[in-house]
């Protein structure tokens, strides 16, 4: 077995802490980006002030019955329109290819950490008898970090329980591998340490949110948009006043909510890591039925 096994999952945890992560979405800028349904009211009213604004200030316009000046001001309200329909093409594309890779990490590391589990029963005592619950555990904790219905509390107290678990099955997989260097052991090491990779993979994927230049630029087109689309209206119209603005808000909100990993509507599901809980928590309870008899 080779040494730089051991090296690199131990790089890994200490380079991307699972409790970094539960300390990156706290602040003011970030709260309505994790709440995508007080994002939509809050644009909506944006975006109809700005409208209002864009309206009222037609009046002070000296030149504004010119059909040549309102032909200016339609085709400056195009040009925005179509810009920001291009950055809001752009955005809802990140989110969705961060939400993929969020979706697939779990598949990933219910994979790992199932291999991780069947290669334990293959090793020499202590680990056969103590790794099986400690992967259970692991799981289980890994569910309460990344899941909706979990409170901070709960994910912080899952979060040093993950670590304490990882810190465990290293330490005694280094002790048996320095008394034992076989095959079989390696692969047990290759096992954990693809298991501790996707826990960084899995924390570098929710620390990788759509940029807050975007969100900023996202804000200001729209705002630009609405003024000027109320800034060449000759009257009040419902219609042309809440379609652009509804329609606006709802794919910000929508892209903040594929962007999200833990607040909001559309999660990620967790079906496969729950189906592996649900699995070694039989598999271990007729193993201990089994062992009383």
């Amino acid at each position: 077995m080779r040494e730089p096994y051991l090296d690199r999952g131990r790089r890994v945890v200490e380079k991307q802490s699972t409790d970094s992560m539960l300390n990156m979405e706290r602040g003011a800028a970030m709260y309505l980006l994790n709440h995508p349904i007080g994002l939509f009211f809050v644009v909506a009213v944006v975006l109809l002030l700005a409208h209002e604004c864009g309206f009222r200030l037609r009046v002070l316009a000296k030149n504004r019955d010119d059909k040549e000046w309102e032909k200016q001001v339609h085709d400056t309200r195009n040009q925005i329109a179509v810009l920001l329909s291009l950055l809001i093409g752009f955005a809802m594309a990140m989110a969705l290819s961060r939400f993929d890779e969020r979706k697939q990490l779990v598949i990933d590391e219910a994979n790992a950490i199932g291999t991780a589990y069947l290669r334990a029963s293959m090793q020499a005592e202590p680990i056969r008898s103590t790794a099986p619950a400690l992967l259970r555990d692991y799981v289980d904790s890994r569910i309460a970090i990344f899941g909706s219905a979990a409170e901070e509390d709960e994910r912080n107290s899952a979060a040093q329980n993950s670590r304490k678990i990882q810190d465990q099955l290293w330490s005694d997989v280094t002790t048996q591998a320095q008394q034992s260097p076989t095959p079989i052991v390696a692969i047990y090491v290759s096992a954990l340490n693809d298991m501790i990779d996707l826990d960084g993979k899995r924390v570098a994927a929710r620390l990788n949110r759509i940029p807050l230049d975007i969100w900023m630029l996202l804000g200001t087109l729209s705002i630009l948009t609405s003024v000027v689309i109320g800034y060449g209206q000759r009257r009040r119209a419902a219609l042309a006043t809440f379609v652009p603005v509804l329609m606006v808000a709802i794919a910000v909100s929508l892209i903040a909510d594929l962007d999200s990993p833990v607040t909001g509507l559309i999660q990620v599901s967790q079906q496969s890591m729950q189906t592996l809980s649900t699995d070694l928590h039989m598999q271990l309870s007729v193993a201990g039925d089994a062992g009383t008899h």
